[in-house]
């Protein structure tokens, strides 16, 4: 007789930018039996959550690049995995705005380790999934399920897309792309980022455009786009001062080069 199959753990995803704390709350998570993820800052969670959605969210509020209540917002378009909030604001009010947001739970800074573990282990038992283990992390029909139609949705509903004549082929349903012989896959914003683009192709995006195709209206700076396109554009050996793909406009923003246009592959 075979031994009966060990349960997938669930999966925790830990936003919290202070090393030490985050270390921390890895290091009791997994103790109690999770599956841990780590993101220090509310734009790599959500790209993070993106790539795979976890069962349950530990969000600190005080984030760089993408605030925690702009995280959560985001989150909360489309998900409603479990969040709980770790913070420093204390106040009543503040709390109550936290929990508004979307958030199950609210744990003010500083905070009992072991008290953090029991609120995820009881959040957990209230949504079925139960201490330690879970149905499947990520469940394809569960409340962790983050669904975004940029990505997958490709230009027209195309599933495979080829550019300046096969110089990158790209799938936006896997976001995996083959350049010039390289192979690899964009992030959800880089996906995001290059299908607005090339559903502009010709025209000029300005960053705050490029920003909400990217975030939704939950990105902190419009300054954050220029990071993006720079991730991009390394992907795709596009070279700013001589671009076969993307075209910075100064003062405006950025175009996909008309040459480039996407074709059916």
């Amino acid at each position: 007789m075979h031994p009966a199959a060990r349960a997938p753990r669930a999966q925790i995803l830990v936003v919290e930018d202070e090393a030490r704390l985050r270390a921390l709350l890895r290091l009791y998570l997994e103790r109690a039996g999770y599956e841990v993820r780590e993101a220090e800052d509310g734009r790599a969670a959500l790209d993070s959550f993106d790539d795979a959605p976890a069962d349950l969210l530990v969000v600190d509020l005080m984030l760089p690049r993408l605030q925690g209540e702009a995280l959560i917002r985001a989150i909360r378009e489309d998900s409603q995995v479990p969040i709980l909030i770790t913070s420093a604001k204390r106040s009543d009010v503040e709390r109550i705005a936290g929990l508004r947001l979307g958030a199950d739970d609210y744990l003010p800074k500083p905070f009992n380790v072991h008290e953090l573990v029991e609120r995820v282990n009881a959040i957990l038992r209230r949504t079925g999934i139960g201490g330690g283990m879970s149905n499947g992390p990520g469940l394809s029909n569960g409340p962790g399920r983050r669904t975004t139609a940029g990505p997958g949705a490709g230009v027209d509903g195309t599933a495979r897309l080829s550019f300046a004549g096969g110089r990158l082929v790209f799938e936006p349903p896997t976001r995996a792309y083959t350049c010039a012989g390289a192979s690899g896959r964009l992030t959800p914003s880089e996906a995001r980022l290059l299908l607005a683009l090339v559903r502009a192709a010709g025209s000029p995006l300005d960053r705050e455009q490029l920003l909400r195709a990217v975030a939704g209206p939950h990105a902190e700076t419009s300054r954050n786009v220029d990071v993006h396109v720079g991730n991009l554009r390394h992907k795709l050996g596009d070279d700013p001062a001589s671009p076969w793909a993307i075209e910075t406009i100064p003062d405006v923003g950025y175009r996909w080069l008309p040459a480039s246009d996407p074709v059916k592959a």
